[in-house]
């Protein structure tokens, strides 16, 4: 996967949370993994905005800023006023601490990853880590290697596949052969913290053998059009994976998406390829969604503390995400957003899960060095 965990932790890179893949110009036949309609806000800058402020209040000085960052995101379709989603989220974190010998230990800001997570589907704390425990017993016995963090969070997407459900057998055994798809054509880029990736495909129709020559071509038509090889761009060909577009399409979305940015003199970096991927999914004219992240990113960089380049992109593409996904590329409201609402969900989690992990490495270090 594309993540430098140290990066992660020293630059405070939030996901793209909560947006939604545009209905337009994409294939009818979707994987619906929620159970709840999402409240998408009209204003989604300035419920953000509420949101984070809301969650801020309480943020130690010593504590970063960033994992607030995440929670208010993805927490923005959440219903409820600010300051009741933030009690929600802060209740939640806390049982997290209480119930779980694992995610217990980490940091107390990065489990809000987890509890705004799970708010936003309804979960609960208790129930998602009793099935965390059990399925990791599953993945011991189909041989698969043990991915801390990773698997954690590999197994909250399985869950959201299952509809809070009991994971099957079936579903274990398919994302191990999700994931020995991948090793085939990238033994040297895939490893356990790709469980999130494989768990996100699990929830596709097609066969694991189709899925990864698909992923495959789109790898290689990104490669075409001149983007650096390597786990970043493995990542995009996953999450490109899932718009059902053909390759070539992708990637010239992708390419136009990325030149418009330059043009405006936005360099677009690897730790860039994930949100552009996502912003590839709005069918709306490149020089609109560009126009869109670019306003945006203004608004970022007066937020307090004031996020760093690569946040202020991030958080800006996925503020433009929320607003475009609901009009289409002639400016009508799009009513049917419903189908697609999960798929951006689920990508938080594979994020999510390189965040915590960095930060679990990083607690290690410090205490092997005091």
């Amino acid at each position: 996967m594309q993540f430098c965990l140290k990066q992660i932790l020293h630059t405070g890179k939030v996901p793209a949370t909560w947006k939604f893949l545009s209905v337009f110009g994409l294939p009818e036949q979707r994987v619906n993994i929620m159970t709840q309609t999402p409240n998408l806000p009209k204003d989604p800058l300035a419920r953000f905005k509420d949101m984070y402020e809301a969650l801020n209040t309480e943020r130690s000085w010593w504590r970063t800023a960033s994992p607030l960052r995440f929670a208010a995101m993805t927490a923005i379709t959440c219903e409820g006023s600010p300051q009741a989603v933030a009690t929600a989220i802060r209740r939640i974190s806390k049982n997290i601490g209480k119930e779980s010998g694992f995610l217990g230990r980490l940091d107390a800001q990065l489990r809000f990853i987890v509890a705004a997570m799970l708010l936003a589907r309804g979960d609960k704390a208790r129930s998602f880590l009793a099935e965390v425990k059990r399925v990791r017993g599953m993945f011991r016995t189909a041989g698969l290697r043990r991915a801390a963090v990773y698997e954690t969070m590999a197994i909250l997407i399985l869950r959201m596949h299952a509809q809070r459900s009991a994971i099957s057998k079936t579903a274990v055994l398919r994302f191990q052969a999700i994931y020995e798809e991948m090793k085939r054509h990238h033994w040297w880029l895939t490893g356990p913290d790709d469980f999130p990736a494989c768990a996100i495909l699990t929830g596709q129709e097609e066969p694991p053998s189709r899925i990864g020559e698909t992923v495959e071509d789109i790898y290689q038509a990104l490669r075409a059009q001149g983007f650096t090889k390597g786990d970043p761009l493995q990542t995009a060909a996953n999450v490109l994976y899932l718009s059902k577009l053909d390759a070539r399409k992708a990637a010239r979305r992708y390419s136009s998406l990325a030149e418009g940015f330059r043009n405006n003199r936005v360099a677009i970096w690897q730790s860039d390829y994930d949100e552009l991927a996502i912003l590839t999914f709005l069918n709306h004219p490149p020089n609109r969604i560009i126009d869109h992240v670019l306003k945006n990113r203004e608004v970022m960089k007066k937020l307090d503390p004031k996020p760093d380049r690569s946040l202020t992109f991030n958080l800006a593409a996925s503020i433009t995400f929320l607003e475009l996904v609901q009009v289409d590329r002639n400016l009508k409201v799009i009513t049917d957003v419903k189908a697609l609402l999960d798929m951006q969900a689920i990508i938080n989690a594979q994020q999510a899960a390189a965040a915590a992990a960095g930060a679990s490495v990083a607690a290690s270090t410090a205490a092997s060095s005091s």
